[in-house]
């Protein structure tokens, strides 16, 4: 019979002074577990199936179909309109409001505004929206990451817990000067230490950047500085216009969590807002998984929750729709590594714990997100 064993990956923890009791552990990617793996030094290897027997925190998308958790850059010529467009992305995430047609996952926002002013900010707010939003949280001035930037990073999502999105208006103004400033490992290493913070947080931090004057096949390699940047990023957004003066421009999207998109958009200049006109890009649709179409049946709002082994809901599945060959092993392995659609799609949440008994599942009815 397939092993219904399974690890939980840790949420990192707190120290009582408010710092981090780890070393930035990633926990996105290993168990703190002993028996799950076998350390080499700093390698911690594990197997496939002790992989797949690991539930890790859900880290769901900020923006459904456009920004996943993760490190981002948003790269575009300069004055081409990226700090509206970020602006705006932020305040409607904060508001929990579709951005540019793609749902939002509300949130605390940090908008760092480093080449505006707060009279600035003032005008351009009150242009775009007649309500505000207690979410969202501005600065024009910050430390460098050689200032420990990442210290105060931290210390802020620790007392902003709710927090969703960071975006920095600009990286330049962040990096600071070294001596080895523009070289690939310089670039790589300034998104790294950021990116770090992404992982560990499970949010979006999305870095506007510019773009080069010179022009290139692919349009990313036209982001200024070395392939270190895209290299360490999860993704990067690009906006660029056929012409300076044109109100139109495309936003080109892509990432390791989501497939490339090209957005056709236009500046509505009375309320500063990009507004979308096509999407050239279908938006990724989850392919059909026949267990979440059963445990909608299970796990709904008339009945709210279900408690188990993965024994008995594999054998409740055969039941119910007279399937053959499910295991307890093929549950647990679609559970962990879908449990984001579980949710979003679904609203119902997974979660795994140990008794005395052994391991259960747990499933229950969210309602609407």
């Amino acid at each position: 019979m397939a092993t219904e064993k399974e690890t939980t990956a840790p949420i990192p923890s707190v120290a009582p002074d408010g710092e981090q009791s780890s070393a930035l552990a990633r926990t996105d990617s290993i168990p703190a577990f002993e028996e799950t793996y076998k350390q080499f030094g700093k390698m911690r290897v594990m197997t496939m199936p002790e992989l797949m027997e690991t539930r890790f925190p859900l880290r769901p998308a900020v923006i459904e179909g456009l920004l996943p958790a993760g490190t981002y850059l948003l790269a575009g010529a300069p004055k081409i309109g990226k700090s509206f467009l970020v602006l705006q992305m932020a305040y409607r995430v904060s508001m929990g409001e579709p951005f540019l047609g793609f749902p939002s996952r509300q949130g605390t926002v940090l908008y760092l505004a480093l080449e505006d002013t707060c009279e600035r900010l003032q005008k351009r707010l009150s242009q775009m929206t007649d309500s505000d939003s207690p979410k969202l949280k501005l600065s024009v001035i910050s430390e460098t990451l050689e200032e420990d930037l990442t210290e105060r990073l931290r210390l802020f999502l620790l007392h902003e817990a709710d927090t969703v999105l960071i975006v920095i208006d600009t990286l330049q103004r962040i990096r600071g000067k070294t001596p080895d400033s523009g070289s690939y490992a310089a670039d790589y290493e300034t998104v790294e230490k950021l990116k770090e913070i992404s992982d560990l947080y499970g949010i979006a931090l999305l870095l506007v950047h510019h773009t080069r004057k010179e022009g290139a096949e692919d349009i990313f390699n036209t982001i200024s500085g070395t392939n270190g940047l895209m290299g360490a990023a999860d993704g990067a957004l690009i906006l660029y216009k056929d012409k300076r003066t044109a109100s139109d421009a495309v936003l080109e999207v892509v990432g390791r969590d989501q497939p490339q998109l090209r957005l056709h958009l236009r500046f509505a200049a009375a309320h500063l807002c990009w507004e979308l006109l096509e999407a050239e890009t279908e938006p990724y649709r989850d392919p059909p998984c026949p267990l979440f179409e059963f445990l909608s049946r299970l796990v709904n709002e008339e009945n709210p929750s279900w408690n188990g082994t993965a024994t008995e809901l594999a054998q409740c599945l055969s039941k119910m729709d007279n399937s053959q060959g499910v295991t307890p092993n093929w549950v647990v392995r679609t559970l962990n590594a879908r449990q984001d659609t579980l949710l979003r799609k679904y609203n119902i949440r997974y979660v795994a714990h140990r008794t005395r008994e052994g391991k259960s599942l747990s499933l229950r009815w969210d309602g609407v997100r």
